[in-house]
């Protein structure tokens, strides 16, 4: 089954990218979704929650914050 994004796909992508700015570094944060809101042009002002996401590449791997959901707020 599909996870519900709510209007994660009628956030510009340099809102979402910014609000993951404001985020700690996902090597350090906790497991588990982080909420950050933001002011997000024409759709308004949203809460975008993120997931961190580990990618492995051989012996090197490295952390980083995906977009998982957005609600209007």
């Amino acid at each position: 089954m599909e996870e519900y994004n709510g209007i994660l796909a009628r956030v510009p992508g340099q809102f979402v990218a910014q609000a993951s700015h404001t985020l700690p570094p996902p090597e350090l944060a906790e497991d588990g979704e982080h909420a950050v809101e933001i002011e997000a042009g024409h759709a308004g002002r949203v809460r975008i929650y993120y997931k961190r996401q580990r990618a492995k590449h051989g012996k090197h791997s490295h952390w980083f914050w995906v977009a998982v959901r957005a609600i209007a707020v």
